[in-house]
């Protein structure tokens, strides 16, 4: 005759586990000591760390663009004169450099943003992850900005002292 071991054990089945046994379990299972990946604690971590990277990665866009104005660009050229070399080409090529790194800092924010978004594993970003995501375009848009400001200023100077000086019209 086949019996199941709750009828060869009678009431042991229906038992619970019996006194003591959660202090047991409570000496043997450990809360974890890092968040599992999946709650909020380490989303919202996952979520800083991907900040704190990009904050290091655009600092040096960040400051390249400080301060930037047609000052900047005169002090080339005349660096250039001062070195014989063509301070229009000096310019050029600060700008073109300026250019690219503005290029660079834009993909960087595209990133950021796709690299957010994976970390927050299909929620709603937190709004402070939102908003540091949103101020980093602010801060690019401004840095485009002074650079076009910087090249006309710049430009336009030097197209009003070779006018008057230079041109018939």
């Amino acid at each position: 005759m086949n019996r199941s071991s709750a009828s060869q054990w009678p009431g042991r089945a229906r038992r619970a586990l019996g006194p003591g046994a959660d202090r047991v379990l409570a000496d043997t299972v450990r809360t974890p000591r890092t968040p599992p990946p999946w709650s909020p604690a380490a989303v919202d971590g996952a979520l800083r760390t991907v900040l704190e990277e990009f904050e290091q990665r655009a600092e040096p866009w960040r400051d390249a663009f400080d301060g930037l104005d047609e000052d900047v660009l005169a002090e080339a050229a005349a660096e250039a004169r001062s070195f014989g070399a063509d301070p229009g080409g000096a310019v050029d090529k600060l700008v073109h450099g300026l250019v690219g790194q503005l290029d660079h800092w834009q993909h960087a924010i595209g990133e950021l943003g796709r690299t957010l978004t994976a970390a927050a594993q299909d929620r709603q970003l937190p709004e402070w992850a939102a908003n540091a995501g949103r101020t980093e375009d602010v801060r690019w848009r401004q840095a485009r900005q002074a650079l076009l400001e910087a090249v006309a200023r710049h430009h336009h100077g030097i197209l009003t002292s070779r006018t008057l000086a230079n041109r018939p019209w």
